[in-house]
């Protein structure tokens, strides 16, 4: 299974960094989880935000923010448009389905109503 993360929003902060205490360089992302297989792919529906510091290369948890930015982070998650879960079927996922469907479809036949494939019996 491949898992992959949708940005859905990005915006860099001016904000000090609690680290490095630099006024550029935070970006505030907001991401949804995406698994991806053979089969399906699946969407889910919570929301994974993080703020990483690109001049000290450092993630800021939650526990390190400032008021300034928690008022920053609640303002653009509610900018942030929430696509809702979702799950996908592939082509394989279909192909394979209609394969089985047609040998059910084929033995019901043969054994059951072998008339109806021209066979007497």
């Amino acid at each position: 299974m491949k898992t992959e993360y949708i940005t859905l929003k990005e915006a860099p902060l001016t904000n000090n960094c609690p680290e490095c205490y630099s006024t550029d360089g935070m970006i505030l992302s907001f991401k949804q989880k995406r698994v991806s297989s053979k089969f399906l792919v699946k969407t889910k529906s919570n929301i994974v935000e993080s703020i990483n510091c690109k001049k000290c290369e450092n993630e800021i948890f939650p526990g390190q923010w400032t008021i300034d930015i928690e008022r920053v982070y609640d303002y653009h998650k509610k900018t942030i448009t929430q696509s809702s879960g979702s799950l996908r079927f592939t082509k394989l996922f279909y192909l394979l389905l209609l394969l089985i469907l047609g040998i059910v479809i084929v033995g019901y036949l043969y054994f059951f109503q072998p008339h109806l494939l021209g066979m007497n019996i």
